[in-house]
């Protein structure tokens, strides 16, 4: 699931060949984006460029206004992997993709009338299958975490390591950076959430409250919160200074494989294994004391609903929504 648009509209992705938009009010259908009946694993957005990573290793970009695919290529070459994708300016931008083999390629992205990816940097010495991959908010690190239960940082300009964490009992599914320091969290198969400091690799803090892996962690856009979700059907909602968990998320009942938060953290939508997505505004906290508080629930429904009736609705204000909240 990902929010674009301002959070006014969201994408998300199933069991079925397509990835289907829709409103955040009131969940009308906006459109479908295809590619030769293939199956997706991961979605990107920014601006009115979405990029998407499908089953046979394939990554697609659409224009967001016309639905149309723009632009394909096949970076890996032992099936499919893990992408991340880092936006530099507006005509240009890279993608780093690992493979099951461990190869790392930085791929430089030029966003003119005709999409042109070049192939900047590869790195071959991991022979350890990557799981996850973020970019630090300047674009100039990356980390990624290695099926042998592994995390190491990578010089996004030079193919050069910068240390390995230490063995993790269990593997590292999920990685993202802090937008305000220099810190990493890691979300590990055990339940617990690690930061550590990118300098170093030491840990600066630990926290305790999920009963079952971490599949996907991520810090807020201002850096004060970090959120995390299950295979316990649980969002928790932490303090970044603290560790402590604020908030508790319980409008699922099965793994939550993913989530996103709107870019002034007003709303956060999760989607769960047995296809509910459920949006939720007001996390219940007030961010200056981060006092508990009730949750409220805005929306839930079922994923795989789908009518295509509501295509007619409002296709003018589409693209200027998108121009005004999320400029490329």
């Amino acid at each position: 699931v990902k929010f674009f648009g301002g959070g006014n509209f969201f994408a998300f992705v199933s069991n079925v060949d397509s990835i289907e938009i829709k409103t955040r009010k009131n969940f009308f259908h906006k459109g479908y984006l295809e590619y030769k009946n293939t199956l997706f694993t991961d979605i990107r957005t920014k601006g009115k460029i979405f990029i998407a990573l499908n089953t046979i290793g394939q990554i697609i970009f659409w224009d967001l206004i016309s639905h149309d695919y723009i632009y394909v290529f096949h970076p890996f070459q032992n099936g499919s992997g893990v992408f991340s994708f880092f936006k530099t300016t507006k005509s240009n931008g890279f993608l780093i993709t690992g493979e099951k083999n461990g190869n790392i390629k930085k791929w430089d992205i030029f966003f003119e009338k005709k999409i042109k990816i070049d192939l900047f940097l590869s790195n071959s010495s991991n022979k350890i299958q990557i799981n996850s991959i973020a970019i630090s908010p300047n674009g100039k690190i990356a980390a990624f975490s290695l099926l042998n239960k592994k995390v190491f940082l990578w010089n996004c300009f030079h193919s050069s390591y910068y240390f390995f964490f230490g063995n993790f009992k269990r593997c590292v599914w999920s990685l993202d950076f802090s937008p305000i320091d220099k810190t990493l969290v890691a979300g590990i198969g055990t339940g617990n959430l690690n930061v550590y400091s990118i300098s170093t690799g030491q840990i600066m803090k630990k926290t305790e409250g999920h009963l079952y892996p971490v599949i996907c962690c991520k810090y807020s856009l201002d850096g004060l919160l970090i959120f995390s979700s299950s295979s316990d059907g649980k969002i928790k909602i932490w303090r970044s200074d603290t560790s402590l968990c604020v908030n508790t998320l319980s409008s699922h009942q099965n793994s939550i494989w993913n989530f996103d938060i709107s870019k002034k953290s007003v709303f956060l939508i999760s989607g769960c294994i047995d296809g509910k997505i459920v949006i939720i505004k007001d996390f219940g906290l007030e961010i200056s004391i981060f006092k508990k508080k009730n949750l409220k629930t805005f929306l839930g429904f079922q994923k795989f609903f789908r009518k295509r009736s509501f295509d007619q609705i409002s296709s003018k204000i589409f693209p200027k929504i998108i121009s005004q909240n999320d400029p490329v």
